[in-house]
Order: C-alpha cells, then structure tokens, then sequence
C-alpha cells in the first residue's frame, strides 16, 4: 500500500529528520542552486568509510531491521526472513534467503569500489526475486514476464515515456526510497557516474541520468514521500559510513538540484521541507512533454509527447500545420526537419503550449573534400547544417574530443572558404545546428554527442541528451567572429587556446571563434533545370513515384519538405 501523510505526521518527520542531521553538516552547500548545488553536496558526502562486502551481513542488522526484528525485504511481500540463519545460500523460489541487492546494479561501474559496498543503495532481499530482477533498469512495466508474489515486484517492458526496453518495478511503497538511492549515487559518485553504463543513465555528471529515468524518479519521489523508515536508515548508515544522503534528510531537495525549484538558491537552516514542492492544482492540466527532447535525431525517430494528467488529450501541429487530436500519449515519426507545438487539454482545460524542433542527422558520412564558407551574420544561421568551429587567426578548426577539450587541426582560409575532409583522424569534425535560436544545439553525428558544458570549468563536454541548458548554447556572429555562450554558464563561450593548443570554455583571454558552414553537405543534391517543355517523374529517396510527367518548373510545387529524386539526381525541398 502507497504510504499516504497527513500534514501532523510529515511536520513530526521534519522535526526527527533536523534533529538527526550533524549541526553544519550542510553548511558549504548554503547559497548553491541546481547543478551547483548537486556538486556541494557531493564534496560532502563522497568521502565515507568503505566497508568490506562481508561487513554488509552485519550492518545490515542495524540499516534493515522491521520492528519485529525480521529483515526488511522491499522486492517481496511475502518474506520472513531472519537475519544470518536465512542468509543466501541457494534459492529455488520467493521465500528461499535473502542476500545483498545492488539496487543500482553493480555491473553499471564494472564493480568497482566504493561503489561497491555504499550501503545507501544495498538493500537486503529476496533471493529469487533479486535474480530475476538482474541489472535491468528500474521502471514501470504491466510485468508480462515476471511477477513476485501477489504482483508485489515486476519485470517487463517498460511503459514508462520514452524508454521501451525491459525494466524491473517495485512496489509503490518503495519507490521513493529507490529514487532518492539514485539521487544519492548521482551526487555522491558525480566524479565518476559519466563513465558508467545504463540505459537509465546520459554518460554525463549532469543531468546523469536520461530524460525518461529523471523525469520518473522525480515522479516516484513525489509520489512516495520520505518515510519514518528511510528516515532510521539513514542515520544508522551514518553511524556506519559517516555520510548521510540529503536527500531524505531534505525531502523534495531532488527539485532543487533537477527539477522545479533549480533557480532557488539551497538554505540548510531556513529549508521549507516540502516533500511536493509546488504540488499542482488537481483541476490544472499538465504541461507536455517530449522524448527524446528537442535536437538533431536519426530519420525515424519515435517522438512521444505525453502528460501526467490522466485521460487528457494532446492538442498538436507539426511545421504549422493543421492541429490534430489524439489521446496521450500520441507518437510522431520524425522523417524530416520537423517542428511540433504542442499543449494538454481535459475538458475545459488546457495546458501551457509548448514546442520542440528536431532536424534530421544524416547517417551517411561525407567522403572527400567539403567546401565550407565562412558565416557573416546571425541571420545567416540554418538548423540542420553543418559547420566548423574555426579560429581564423591560427588557421585552427575543432576536431575530436580529447578528454575535455575538443583537439584542434591544421586548416587553409582562402577568401572566406576553407576546403577539407572531415570528421577522420587528423581531420577537423563539423557539428550540426540544432534545436532553436537561444538554445541551439551542436551535435558531432560522428561522436553521436552533443557539445557540452557540465561544470564552470575550462572544459568543453559530450552529452548524449540535448534538453538540459548544459547542451544549448546561444550563438550570435557579430564582424565575422561568433559568439558561442553556454546556456547553463553564460560567463563562458567556445575559445581557443593557442598556449595549450585545443577548443574549450573560458570566460575570456583567448582566441575568438568563427563558424563556416558546409555547402556541400548535401553532396549528389541538385537544383531542376526547368525549361517550358521539359517533363519529368518525381520520386521519394526510397523510390516511391509520387509524380509523373509534370513539368520540370512545376515539379516541386506543394511537395513536403524531403529529399527527392528527378532524373536520377537528388533534389532537396525546403
């Protein structure tokens, strides 16, 4: 059953939670907000006492003992454990042992330590259970291949927006608990998390986790608040450890760090404890949203547009195009550089209206020599093209990621052009410009990642999400230079650094940029030479005749935007 709190009983939680916490154990992260925050917390609390992988038996004594002194198993409902005599051992079915549960799979860091042994996401339980779990993500699934006893655990597809691979769901009760381990381990291990590997996780420090597994453990959180038990177990990890995870000793801080509340500065001493942090009005109808979020994707990518208001419909146009209806979620195929508007409606209500605009990555690499004209003006900017980000005075153009800098390679200018290869060893990478003026995107389709800046730091990032700020930039060209600012630190933009040769982020001091823009990308695409008697068939690039002798001057009127073939030849459609 779903934990439900009265307002006595979670301000009587509030008072045991403050009374629990060290005096000024927060302190250093007083004043910080959103990814700054995660980072004061995590110089916190990532120094603890590892423990070995046989001391967790006992610990587990103190972390997961149920008022009748039997061990608290949060995968089954049915167990009745005793500490050490029940103990794994073998398993052929629920109710067998129990044993140590990597709630966030250990095989996600290669098993590597302190991760290891970090009780504040190890968890004592059912033995069986816990195997068929596996390392499969946690999420939301109707549990057709799996289901504990009384559907109490499930393991299936998962139903959860934007992600459609196997998951494993716990019960209601324990969501929220396992959503603020994830918190924890997201903050804790800030300087490692990039590296490792899950479908629930960005491969970045920040926002750490993908769009879809964000969105539902802050959902999961809200759901199911702090409870009296994470509450105990938090302070006999303390005991233990000698950390804490803040985020059940400040419930809802996981909106200061990644959701609502990210511009509001953190006060340990003055926290208004609000496990829903400006919880909706039931009658409001919630604001859309889409996955994967806006920018550059692969030709048929699935774009779900969904909202947390149950039996609300999406109101949606693509390219300004006519409004359509459908029931959430609704799914769009994006096959061209596609725009989409969207906003929730429930009977007399409607959401806010909300866009997203996603241009086309070609999967085809441009072999040979390219030939790139230099950028004048912000005008002069196109989604969907590709550019490189160039340093005039050294005849320097950004190339590949190296740790964190983009490394920089040899290019001749010649009258505001420059002709190369691209994207090889030795060769300069263009990226393609995405998303939207304001908050542009710059994805290295040779990388599969967009340019990122994760910390205010002379650095330059990959993400593989394009929706956080970390991922957007703001671009203008003023006098042949452009200006290429973060959006989440606005201090910095892309410079280079001709001392320590490389492409990166700084505030000032170095070299200033310019972008010259691919005109032959489009390699084999060409215009219709029309004359008055010229007829000739239109064709899709997959071959699909949709126009048959026409003339050559009227062949294009009224086509969508897409790739076309006249003639043998490719033709582009804007």
């Amino acid at each position: 059953m779903k934990r439900l709190f009265t307002s006595w009983t979670l301000l009587c939680v509030l008072i045991q939670l403050w009374a629990q916490a060290p005096s000024g154990y927060y302190t250093d992260a007083t004043g910080y907000k959103g990814q700054s925050l995660k980072t004061a917390l995590y110089r916190i609390i990532t120094d603890h006492t590892a423990r070995s992988y046989k001391q967790l038996w006992t610990d587990m004594q103190s972390t997961d003992r149920r008022e009748d002194g039997k061990v608290w198993d949060m995968y089954s409902s049915t167990t009745d454990f005793t500490f050490t005599s029940d103990q794994c051992g073998t398993y052929k079915t629920e109710g067998d042992c129990y044993n140590r549960e990597h709630s966030f799979p250990k095989s996600w860091f290669n098993d590597a330590s302190p991760m290891y042994t970090d009780l504040f996401h190890l968890y004592p339980t059912d033995g069986y259970v816990n195997n068929r779990r596996g390392n499969y993500p946690f999420g939301e699934t109707n549990g057709e291949q799996y289901k504990s006893n009384g559907g109490y655990s499930k393991l299936g597809k998962c139903t959860s927006p934007g992600y459609s691979g196997t998951v494993f769901e716990p019960d209601d009760e324990y969501k929220g608990d396992f959503a603020r381990s994830y918190f924890y381990m997201a903050t804790c291990y800030e300087d490692r998390i990039a590296t490792w590997n899950s479908d629930m996780l960005a491969h970045n420090s920040y926002p750490a986790y993908a769009k879809w597994a964000l969105d539902m453990l802050l959902r999961w959180a809200a759901e199911d608040p702090v409870s009296p038990k994470e509450i105990a177990r938090n302070n006999a990890v303390y005991k233990i450890q000698k950390n804490r995870n803040p985020y059940i000793d400040f419930p809802g801080l996981e909106q200061y760090v990644w959701g609502s509340k990210t511009g509001i500065p953190f006060d340990p001493d003055n926290y208004d404890g609000g496990g829903e942090v400006n919880p909706p009005n039931p009658d409001d109808v919630a604001t859309p949203t889409f996955t994967p979020s806006a920018g550059s994707v692969d030709k048929g990518t699935t774009v779900t547009i969904s909202t947390t208001t149950p039996a609300a419909y999406i109101v949606y146009s693509l390219n300004g195009g006519s409004l359509r209806t459908e029931e959430s979620p609704v799914y769009v195929e994006i096959t061209e550089p596609t725009t989409i508007e969207a906003y929730a409606m429930k009977e007399d209500k409607i959401s806010e209206t909300v866009s997203a605009t996603y241009t086309i990555v070609s999967t085809l690499p441009d072999e040979g020599v390219q030939t790139f004209k230099k950028v004048n003006s912000t005008d002069a900017l196109e989604i969907g093209k590709r550019y490189l980000i160039v340093c005039e005075d050294k005849n320097k153009a950004m190339g590949a990621i190296q740790n964190d800098f983009r490394s920089c390679e040899d290019v001749t200018i010649e009258t505001g052009q420059i002709r190369t290869e691209v994207n090889g060893n030795g060769q300069p990478f263009q990226v393609i410009l995405g998303g939207q003026e304001g908050a542009y995107t710059l994805y290295d389709a040779t990388a599969k990642a967009y340019l990122s800046l994760t910390s205010d730091k002379n650095k330059l990032h990959n993400s593989g999400e394009a929706g956080s700020k970390n991922a957007q930039w703001t671009i203008t060209v003023s006098g042949g230079q452009a200006s290429i600012q973060n959006n989440a630190y606005k201090s910095r933009t892309i410079q280079y650094n001709a001392s320590s040769p490389r492409f990166a982020c700084y505030t000032n001091g170095q070299q200033p940029v310019t972008l010259y823009v691919n005109t032959t990308s489009g390699s084999g695409i060409k215009e219709v030479v029309a004359t008055e008697d010229s007829l000739v068939d239109v064709y899709t690039i997959n071959g699909q005749l949709v126009r048959q002798n026409v003339q050559a001057s009227q062949a294009l009127n009224g086509l969508k935007k897409g790739m076309y073939v006249i003639k043998g030849n490719k033709v582009l459609v804007k």
